[in-house]
């Protein structure tokens, strides 16, 4: 999910716009990647991924849900190893499993919750596109 930075505000701006509308958000610059506007939202986390042009729109599902997606992954990466040399294969170590079971488990999470996701997205574009701060 992409929103569009039409105005070309500043991290800064729209971070002051996103924080008075969710008053925990916050502003983090992580190893290597963009600065990140991170809204918590029941268990979860929303995060806005600055771009000069847009806002790349990410979440963080709750810790239960990524053991949960790195369990299943860990099992069908089982399943796969014991088909392919024909004998059970038990995989409890790599990064394949765990790459697997968190995409998965965020494909599951998000399916299951569209309708908050894309209020949510409705909701940041507009205070991202905002004429004025204080919508």
């Amino acid at each position: 999910m992409q929103i569009t930075n039409s105005q070309s505000k500043s991290v800064q701006q729209i971070f002051s716009e996103m924080q008075q509308h969710f008053p925990k958000a916050q502003l983090k610059k992580p190893f290597l990647s963009p600065q990140t506007i991170i809204i918590p939202h029941d268990n979860y986390k929303y995060l806005l991924r600055y771009k000069q042009q847009y806002l790349q729109v990410d979440f963080i599902p709750p810790v239960m849900w990524i053991i949960g997606g790195m369990l299943a992954g860990f099992g069908l990466f089982t399943i796969v190893l014991s088909l392919v040399f024909q004998t059970l294969v038990i995989s409890f170590g790599g990064a394949i499993p765990v790459i697997i079971g968190l995409l998965l488990i965020k494909v599951v999470f998000k399916s299951t919750r569209k309708n908050e996701f894309k209020s949510f997205e409705d909701e940041a574009n507009i205070v991202v596109n905002s004429n004025h701060q204080g919508i």
